[in-house]
């Protein structure tokens, strides 16, 4: 269980790197980010992702 969650934080944590780089201007390749995922674990990263994607350009005004 403890593994499993230590997964999920760095899933969420590279979800949320990834979404701030695309909202900078930088390409984001997300299939070869996701290449080794299983379906469930690529369905996760791409719902935090595109979550992180809506919050990312009120966050850069924030940092700003």
């Amino acid at each position: 269980m403890n593994k499993e969650l230590q997964a999920v934080k760095n899933f969420d944590f590279l979800a949320r790197s990834f979404a701030h780089m695309q909202a900078s201007g930088q390409q984001v390749d997300l299939q070869a980010v996701t290449g080794n995922m299983n379906s469930e674990q690529k369905a996760w990263f791409y719902e935090r992702f595109n979550h992180y994607c809506l919050e990312a350009p009120r966050a850069n005004e924030l940092e700003h």
